[in-house]
């Protein structure tokens, strides 16, 4: 057993150069198994990819995403600390939100991860509340089609791309991570150019023209 667990830690190591967490370990190899439910612990072969496709180490320097929670949350740990805290981070938010603590690696191991499958009634309300969907970067021609598809907009790709176009630049005012949530991670996902915040009233913008509110 100690054998497979050096294996795996070295095998992760070398393809995040970080090395897993004890408590992560002890779910990989069986010694804490997860409960079955919404919360979805990536595998020693599928946390790399994981990690790369959100570019976690460029957007979040020193945290490693180690699992989902099933409702648009990624399970993140500090990549320095043995028994680290979980933090449930928006996936379309990496590097933009601070997220917010579930527990202790080891304790939430030991219990089965069943504590963040209950916490989706137990969430500030704030978390339900009004968001604002930022675009960070000047996005490429494809990231501008695939967003209007997504978010339904009639703003001309020029509104992106011109090269007096200034960035962030809001997207999206007063709407709600439940009904884009899941088009913010997919563009985020290819892309990696958009940011959420929470809606604090009216906005100022440079431009806005270029804000659409739905």
């Amino acid at each position: 057993m100690e054998d497979d667990r050096k294996a795996i830690s070295q095998r992760v190591e070398a393809q995040l150069g970080v090395r897993p967490p004890v408590g992560l370990l002890d779910v990989w190899t069986g010694v804490r198994p997860v409960d079955e439910g919404d919360v979805y612990v990536y595998g020693p072969d599928e946390i790399a990819e994981r990690n790369l496709a959100y570019e976690v180490s460029e957007a979040a320097p020193g945290l490693l995403l180690i699992g989902s929670d099933g409702g648009g949350d990624g399970l993140f740990v500090a990549t320095n600390d043995r028994d680290p805290e979980v933090f449930l981070i928006g996936l379309g938010a990496v590097g933009t939100s601070d997220g917010r603590r579930a527990g202790r690696l080891s304790v939430l191991a030991a219990e089965g991860f069943r504590s963040i499958d209950s916490t989706e009634d137990a969430r500030p309300e704030a978390a339900d509340g009004p968001i604002d969907v930022l675009v960070t970067r000047r996005p490429g021609v494809k990231a501008v089609v695939e967003m209007r598809k997504l978010f339904h907009l009639s703003l001309p790709i020029s509104a992106f791309t011109a090269a007096d176009a200034e960035f962030p630049m809001v997207l999206l005012t007063e709407v709600y991570n439940a009904k884009y949530g899941e088009a913010i991670n997919q563009v985020n996902l290819r892309y990696r150019c958009l940011a959420v915040r929470s809606h604090v009233g009216a906005q100022r913008s440079r431009r806005p023209t270029q804000i659409a509110k739905l």
